[in-house]
């Protein structure tokens, strides 16, 4: 993505609730230590060494948030996506957050950064900010909570056909161009399980697998496993 001019960036951070209940140097502030950030596909955002970057607002791309367990083990939350926000980079600025996330770019994106020390400085300051971060916080502990929940209650046929099911919806597809170890990262379950679980709904009909592909082909198979116990 080219290189936003200052009235561009501006313009991007019109579109935020809090905007308009910022003063002009509170505005002026966000203007000159917004920095635009560029991913490629796969590059680790936010890490283990450096987990206090400061608010991101998505221009274009796919960023995956993720937990990641001490065996290596990944979970993904939630993915973030052009037009929307993340706030748990910032989680110095947030002494309620005491946990760890790690963000990766799933596709290339293009994002704004608004550095840690600023987005503390403008919460401190306004209101409207304070409440614009509590509730994405909230949100994201929410989609933390449900990735939890997935994996202590539900099964892994459970947790791979609610996958398949989620990720069909947000594409608006019956094919979800996924690789059988992405899918495991994003379940937090061991590739060797994945792999026989898909090919046991593959025998079943539930789905057919190819390269970097699954394509559903029962949707009500795969609901009808969600509600086995």
């Amino acid at each position: 993505m080219k290189k936003l001019s200052r009235e561009e960036i501006a313009s991007r951070f019109e579109q935020q609730p809090f905007w308009p209940h910022l003063t002009g140097p509170q505005r002026d502030l966000i203007l000159d230590q917004a920095r635009q950030m560029e991913y490629r596909g796969n590059d680790a955002v936010l890490s283990g060494q450096n987990n206090c970057l400061g608010a991101l607002f998505i221009l274009e791309g796919v960023l995956r948030v993720y937990l990641l367990a001490e065996d290596g083990r990944q979970i993904t939350i939630y993915r973030i996506h052009g037009g929307e926000a993340c706030v748990l980079a910032a989680s110095c600025a947030l002494p309620a957050i005491t946990f760890d996330v790690q963000i990766d770019a799933e596709t290339d994106c293009s994002l704004l950064l608004l550095p840690a020390p600023a987005f503390s400085q403008l919460m401190e300051e306004n209101i409207w900010m304070e409440a614009f971060a509590y509730r994405l916080t909230a949100e994201h502990f929410s989609s933390i909570m449900g990735a939890v929940e997935r994996i202590f209650f539900m099964t892994l046929e459970q947790r791979v056909a609610a996958f398949l099911i989620d990720e069909s919806a947000e594409l608006s597809a019956d094919s979800i161009p996924f690789t059988q170890e992405k899918l495991a990262m994003a379940i937090g379950s061991a590739r060797e399980a994945v792999s026989r679980m898909l090919n046991q709904f593959a025998r079943e009909g539930c789905v057919s697998l190819s390269r970097g592909c699954i394509r559903i082909l029962d949707k009500g198979a795969l609901y009808r496993k969600l509600s086995l116990n």
